[in-house]
């Protein structure tokens, strides 16, 4: 590793990657609880990049994947891409949680995909390009594993075809095997896409990206090219 900035993160903005300007967020604004989650957060990350976001319990590394999947508006600051901020963006925006199965609400994995109006050949081929051949469209979610299951998200946001995949905690809980199962589906990835895997386990991680962005009590302390 060097402390280097790296070509993917730097503080000018790139066509169609994603902008982050001054970037502050509090929760509880104005009021008695407020509490300053982020502050003078400035980078960009250009499109296709693999980045890491890595920090301790209470860095704000949850708080930015939320603003960069385009769910929390900075209170500060500006967080854009291609020229519009990530708010007006959330529909095209892969976000997918640590406890995927509260997020993933269908009954079975089928019925997961047609959600978002893909069926048939085309959820059986993004399964496939996730590395998922022994799990039917007609399995309930329930029924499957962690690792599954965060391996049946992927595959929804890779057949939505989202430019953007923030990824929480993907293989906390797992195995190695499990681990491996998850990098490589990542990996599976279209080149065009970019992901933001956000952890505090860096070494695990580390095979899901090729620069890393480390948060320090809101603010970035770190860059650096792995």
């Amino acid at each position: 590793m060097t402390d280097a900035k790296p070509a993917a993160v730097s503080s000018m903005p790139t066509t169609g990657g994603i902008l982050l300007d001054n970037v502050g967020y509090v929760y509880d604004d104005k009021t008695p609880w407020a509490h300053q989650a982020l502050e003078n957060i400035s980078f960009t990350i250009d499109p296709g990049s693999r980045i890491l976001i890595v920090g301790e319990n209470g860095s704000g590394k949850s708080t930015l994947a939320w603003i960069l999947a385009g769910l929390y508006k900075p209170t500060i600051g500006q967080a854009i891409r291609a020229d519009k901020p990530l708010v007006e963006q959330t529909p095209n925006l892969g976000f997918l949680i640590q406890h995927t199965r509260l997020q993933l609400l269908s009954p079975t994995v089928g019925q997961e995909f047609s959600t978002f109006g893909i069926t048939g050949s085309d959820a059986q081929t993004a399964m496939r390009s996730m590395g998922i051949t022994n799990i039917h469209l007609s399995t309930r979610l329930e029924n499957l594993s962690v690792g599954q299951q965060r391996r049946v998200g992927l595959a929804v946001l890779f057949a939505r075809e989202c430019p953007v995949i923030i990824l929480d905690e993907p293989l906390a809980g797992l195995d190695r095997q499990g681990q491996t199962r998850i990098a490589e589906a990542v990996n599976a990835l279209p080149h065009q896409t970019t992901v933001v895997t956000v952890t505090h386990d860096f070494e695990a991680s580390a095979p899901l990206a090729t620069d890393a962005i480390e948060l320090t009590g809101g603010s970035v302390s770190k860059v650096w090219s792995l």
